[in-house]
């Protein structure tokens, strides 16, 4: 049976361990040599976990004038001949046993977590043998792993969860009018500049008819104008949607099809990537006498306007080949925004690099992290994206934060960029020998960013001594993650689960897929009423 009780489990593994028996006088020599097992320094060729269970009688020796006693287990150090070997036997009425266990591979508390989580297992089997060994139910964490747990998801931090992210933008505007906020080639711009231009293309915007929680595409290469198109289209209430050029036809039509944005906006060079027919009104940043640059300056009022609304719809490869659209509020934006300036430490004087595409939403993140702060964006050609060239551009910029891929940090040499004060691996997995060179010189740190989370959900600090791949991390400011097992249960530290993440910065969900949505964003049972969690489909553990 694919689903047995415990007490069929046991009997299926003693019938096995019976019928092996018939075969244990073959020599392990000839059992290598007609196997031929891949071999490795590294672990033993056939197995890595023992289980011995010791039931020879004990015999029983007497010598007048002494009592004698059988020497505990584990009372000497010994070399462990398997990653994990656990010796058991009856000691009267009691099963008693050691376990040895590699320490080039386990820590000795994970091996205590591992032995109680044991013990807690056979206790459950023997309170229910008719049950479905799957179904298991196990006792509840200890204290210690309970509040260790807790204090994981302890991130409660206070940001301006009352504002949306243009209204933050316009603080900084008024704090330092006349400061830096946006560099591209030769063109620099204040923030009292940027927001002339942003506000007037956002009045132009509403006078189209957009508004909360309405869409508008933007395809545009990396430029001033991306940045400008994207601030107006917040300050005008709606969600802007980012369309790479670059994309074939058939994605761009898909998308423009499923997201029904009120409005296009984007450039006459950009246009022609576009589908011939995609029957949405075209708003081009370059056609002879624009009106939007004759609108008014002065900051939109947008009354309607909430946290709540959405900022933005970023499309993601879907499994079944069809882009998915997530939609993300202004609030969860707004948390990783402060928290990320506080984790990075952003100061006015900072220079941010504007690293990813456009249509990523790590692009977000690093403007957000410039312009919600009074540090200054900078937005590098494509032709400067990585090798040599970007690190010239990060140099002679002086960059001092950036967001990078690990494959793009591969090329690049620590020494050459004094002025890097903080760096950020995002977008797939690092590392040791990576990392390690970069973490003497700067502070580094690993990120894991699903895009239904407002871009970021956990980071870890890089140490210069770290010799393995670093970790995912711990939750960021407001977000909480949970490791649960195939029936919602809580996984012990260091068992793997499915990772779930909840928080301020959870998305609504995706556009036009009810049933996707229902499926990922499910009922939080440990938080308030109500509350949702993101199932990430990827599996993680605690250390």
């Amino acid at each position: 049976s694919n689903r047995p009780s415990v007490a069929q489990l046991l009997a299926q593994v003693r019938a096995t361990a019976l019928a092996a028996q018939d075969h244990q006088d073959l020599p392990f020599e000839q059992l290598i040599e007609a196997l031929n097992p891949p071999r490795s320094l590294a672990h033993h060729p056939l197995l890595q976990v023992m289980l011995t269970w010791q039931n020879a009688p004990e015999g029983e020796l007497a010598l007048p004038g002494l009592q004698l006693l059988p020497a505990p287990a584990g009372g000497a150090a010994v070399s462990a001949k398997f990653d994990l070997d656990l010796s058991l036997h009856e000691q009267g009425e009691r099963i008693a046993g050691s376990l040895q266990y590699a320490r080039a591979l386990f820590e000795h508390a994970s091996i205590e977590r591992h032995a109680a989580q044991f013990v807690a297992l056979l206790q459950a089997m023997v309170e229910d043998d008719s049950g479905c060994v799957l179904r298991l139910r196990l006792p509840l964490l200890p204290e210690s792993e309970q509040a260790q747990l807790l204090a994981f998801n302890t991130t409660e931090a206070a940001f301006d969860a009352e504002l949306c992210i243009h209204q933050i933008f316009e603080q900084q505007v008024r704090l330092r009018p006349e400061a830096t906020a946006l560099v591209f080639e030769q063109e620099c711009l204040s923030y009292a500049e940027l927001n002339v231009r942003a506000n007037q293309l956002a009045h132009h915007l509403v006078d189209l008819g957009v508004g909360p929680d309405t869409r508008v595409a933007i395809c545009l290469p990396r430029s001033t104008e991306m940045v400008v198109a994207l601030l107006a289209t917040l300050k005008a209430g709606a969600a802007y949607v980012p369309l790479d050029p670059a994309y074939p036809a058939q994605r761009l039509a898909f998308m423009l099809e499923d997201c029904h944005p009120t409005v296009l906006v984007s450039r006459s060079d950009c246009a022609q990537a576009l589908p011939a027919s995609v029957g949405v009104p075209l708003l081009s940043l370059d056609a002879p006498h624009p009106a939007w640059l004759l609108a008014p300056q002065h900051d939109p009022l947008v009354p309607a306007l909430t946290p709540a609304h959405l900022t933005y719809v970023i499309y993601t490869s879907g499994s079944t080949g069809l882009p998915k659209g997530v939609m993300v509020a202004h609030r969860g934006l707004c948390n990783l925004a402060q928290a990320q300036i506080r984790a990075f430490d952003v100061q006015p004087d900072s220079r941010v690099l504007q690293f990813a595409s456009f249509s990523f939403d790590a692009c977000i993140s690093e403007v957000l992290m410039a312009l919600l702060s009074g540090a200054s964006l900078h937005v590098p050609a494509p032709s400067v994206l990585a090798g040599e060239a970007l690190a010239q551009f990060v140099a002679a910029r002086r960059i001092t934060h950036a967001t990078l891929p690990p494959a793009v940090l591969a090329a690049l040499a620590p020494p050459a960029l004094p002025h890097l004060r903080t760096l950020v691996l995002a977008g797939e997995a690092s590392s040791a020998a990576l990392v390690r060179p970069w973490a003497r010189q700067l502070r580094l740190l690993n990120a894991y960013a699903p895009t239904e989370t407002s871009v970021c959900a956990s980071m870890h600090e890089c140490l210069a001594g770290q010799d393995t791949a670093p970790p995912i991390g711990q939750p960021i400011a407001n977000t909480r993650i949970h490791l649960l097992d195939a029936w919602g249960q809580s996984c012990p530290i260091g068992v793997a689960g499915e990772l779930h993440i909840a928080g301020a910065g959870l998305a609504r969900g995706y556009l036009n897929r009810p049933e996707l949505t229902a499926e990922r964003f499910v009922p939080d049972p440990f938080g308030a009423p109500g509350s949702r969690m993101y199932r990430s489909g990827d599996l993680a553990r605690w250390r």
